[in-house]
C-alpha cells in the first residue's frame, strides 16, 4: 500500500513533522499552562465565580469538535480544516490575551478550544499518515515526548511567564509559533481532496445532535457532585437531554449518506476494542491526575511541590512507555500491547490502594512510573491501532475518535470517582464524628476533600492525623473504580483479536488459530 510518506522528500517530511509536533505541543500546553496563572488572572479581571470555566470551556469545545472535524477532513481534505483550526486557535489566543473580563476570557477560550478541536484530529491523522513505517519508532518517541512534555512544563511555564512578563503572554506566546506553522503547512501540505467517489454530503443533523449530546452529557457530569447535587434539576435535565440527543443521533447515523460517526468503524474488532480500552484509559489517567495530588497533600502530609514531584515521574514515564511500545508492537499483537498497558496501569493503581501513609518517597515515585509506563504504551498503541485499521476514506474520523473516547472517559471517570470519594468521606466522617468532635454541620463542611485539605490550622495533631487517614481511606476506596476500569480495558484487549502492526500495510484481522505464543 502506498503511504503519504512515500511521496515526500526527506526534507519536506522533516519540516512537516516538525510543524505537526509543535501544533500538538501548543494545543496540549494550553490545557495546563493557565493553571498556575489563574489566581493572578482572577485578581486582575475579577469574576472568581467563572474561574473553573476557563478550563472547562476549552475542554468542552475541543472534545465536541473532534469527531466532526475528523469527518469533515475525510470529505473535503486535511489542509482546509488544519488551516481553519490553526486560524481559530491563533485568533482565540490573541483574543484571550486582550480579554478585559473573565466572561470575555471564557468566551475566547471557547474559540481557542474550537480551534484545538479542529487541529487535534487532523494533526494526529496527518502524523500517522505521513509517518514512514520503517522510522515509526523515531517519530513515536518524538510524538509522545512532545505530548508528555506539554503536560509537565505547562504549569511551570505559566508560572514563569506570569512572574517575569505578564499573564497575557501565556496566550500571546502561541502567535509566533502559529504563524510559522501556518507558512510551513500552507507551503508543504497538499490541498488535494480525498477521492470519495461522489459529491460529499455533510450530515448536519448528525453533527448538531452529536454536539448537543456531548455538551449536555459532559456538562451534566462536570457539574454533578461539584457545583450541584446529582439529584438537582439542572444536572438531571442535562443528562436526560444528552441521553435523548444520543439516541436521536444513533437513529440519524443509520440513515445518513455520510454519517458523522460511521458505525462501520465498530465492525472492526481492533477499532471497537481499542476505543473501549481508550475510554478505560481516560478514566484511569484523569482520575489519577486529579486525585493523586490530593492523596499526597491530604494523606501523606506533602505540599504542592510534593504533588508535582509525584506526578513528574508519571508524566515522564508516559514518554518511556511510548518509546517502549515501539519494540512491542513490532513483535506482539494489539491485544497483547493493550493488555500489557492495562496491567501496568492497573497494578500501579492497586499499589496506591494498599499504600501506607508513611510510604517511602522513592517507592511512591516508582509506583507513579509504573502507572505512567502503562498510560504511555496505550497512548501510542491506541492511536496506531485505530489509524492503521481504518479505511483511508474514514481515517480522519477514526483517528479523532481516539482522543474523543479518552476525553469522554476522563470526564465520566472523574465524575464517578468524585461521587465515590465524597460519599465514602461523608460516611467515614459521620462514623468518626464523636471521636473527631464534629457536629452534623462540621461533617457536611469537611465532606468536601478540598475543604478537609484546608482544615489544618489550629487542629490538634491527633485530630489532624485522623482526618488525613479518613481522606486517604476515601481516596483509596475510590481507586477501586479505577482498577475496575483496568479490568474493562483487559476485556477490551481480548476483544481486539490477533491483528498486529505490519509495516507497509494496514493492520488486519487474522483468522483465529489454536492459542500459542505467536498469536499474542
Amino acid at each position: 500500500m502506498t503511504t503519504e510518506s512515500d511521496k515526500l522528500s526527506k526534507s519536506r517530511l522533516n519540516w512537516m513533522m516538525g510543524a505537526l509536533l509543535v501544533t500538538i505541543f501548543l494545543t496540549q500546553l494550553d490545557q495546563t499552562i493557565v493553571s498556575t496563572a489563574l489566581p493572578t488572572i482572577v485578581a486582575k479581571l475579577q469574576g472568581f465565580e467563572h474561574m473553573s470555566w476557563v478550563f472547562t470551556v476549552y475542554m468542552l469545545a475541543s472534545t465536541v469538535m473532534m469527531p466532526i472535524a475528523g469527518k469533515l477532513s475525510d470529505l473535503y481534505g486535511r489542509k482546509i480544516f488544519f488551516m481553519l483550526g490553526l486560524l481559530l486557535f491563533m485568533g482565540g489566543s490573541a483574543l484571550c490575551g486582550v480579554a478585559g473580563s473573565m466572561l470575555q476570557l471564557v468566551l475566547y477560550r471557547g474559540i481557542q478550544g474550537i480551534g484545538a478541536g479542529f487541529l487535534l484530529p487532523v494533526t494526529f491523522t496527518l502524523v500517522f499518515s505521513i509517518m514512514p513505517k520503517e522510522r515509526a519508532g523515531i517519530y513515536q518517541t518524538l510524538y509522545m515526548g512532545v505530548f508528555a512534555l506539554s503536560s509537565v512544563v505547562g504549569p511551570a511555564l505559566g508560572a514563569v511567564i506570569t512572574a517575569f512578563l505578564d499573564w497575557r503572554w501565556i496566550f500571546f506566546i502561541n502567535l509566533p509559533f502559529g504563524i510559522a506553522i501556518f507558512f510551513v503547512m500552507n507551503r508543504l501540505l497538499s490541498g488535494a481532496k480525498p477521492n470519495v467517489g461522489r459529491k460529499p454530503s455533510v450530515d448536519w443533523a448528525g453533527a448538531a445532535l452529536l454536539s448537543v449530546s456531548t455538551l449536555a452529557l459532559l456538562l451534566g457530569l462536570k457539574m454533578g457532585g461539584e457545583e450541584y447535587g446529582w439529584q438537582s434539576a439542572r444536572v438531571i435535565s442535562l443528562l436526560a437531554l444528552g441521553a435523548a440527543a444520543a439516541v436521536c443521533f444513533a437513529v440519524v447515523q443509520l440513515r445518513a449518506k455520510e454519517p458523522i460517526l460511521p458505525f462501520e468503524l465498530f465492525h472492526s474488532k481492533v477499532i471497537s476494542g481499542t476505543l473501549m480500552a481508550t475510554f478505560a484509559q481516560g478514566i484511569m489517567m484523569y482520575g489519577a491526575l486529579v486525585y493523586i495530588p490530593l492523596f499526597v497533600q491530604g494523606s501523606l502530609g506533602g505540599d504542592v511541590s510534593d504533588s508535582g514531584g509525584a506526578l513528574t515521574p508519571l508524566m515522564f514515564c508516559v514518554m518511556v512507555g511510548a518509546t517502549f511500545s515501539n519494540s512491542l508492537i513490532k513483535r506482539w499483537s494489539w491485544r497483547f500491547n493493550i493488555a500489557l498497558s492495562m496491567l501496568f496501569t492497573g497494578a500501579g493503581l492497586l499499589m496506591v490502594i494498599y499504600m501506607p501513609y508513611d510510604v517511602n518517597p522513592w517507592l511512591m515515585r516508582l509506583i507513579m512510573a509504573l502507572i505512567g509506563i502503562g498510560i504511555g504504551i496505550m497512548m501510542m498503541v491506541g492511536q496506531m491501532a485505530v489509524s492503521m485499521s481504518a479505511d483511508e476514506r474514514i481515517k480522519g474520523v477514526a483517528t479523532s475518535t481516539v482522543g474523543f473516547s479518552r476525553s469522554i472517559g476522563g470526564v465520566f471517570g472523574t465524575a464517578v470517582l468524585t461521587s465515590i470519594v465524597n460519599s465514602r468521606l461523608s460516611a467515614l466522617l459521620m462514623e468518626k464524628s464523636a471521636q473527631l468532635e464534629l457536629s452534623p454541620d462540621g461533617v457536611e463542611r469537611l465532606a468536601d476533600p478540598q475543604a478537609l485539605l484546608q482544615a489544618d490550622s489550629g487542629l490538634p495533631a491527633e485530630t489532624l492525623q485522623l482526618l488525613r487517614a479518613t481522606l486517604g481511606e476515601s481516596v483509596q476506596f475510590g481507586f477501586w473504580f479505577l482498577v475496575a476500569a483496568a479490568v474493562l480495558g483487559i476485556a477490551a484487549a481480548v476483544w481486539t483479536g490477533s491483528a498486529r502492526f505490519e509495516a507497509g500495510r494496514s493492520s488486519v484481522q487474522k483468522p483465529e488459530k489454536l492459542a500459542g505464543p505467536h498469536m499474542l
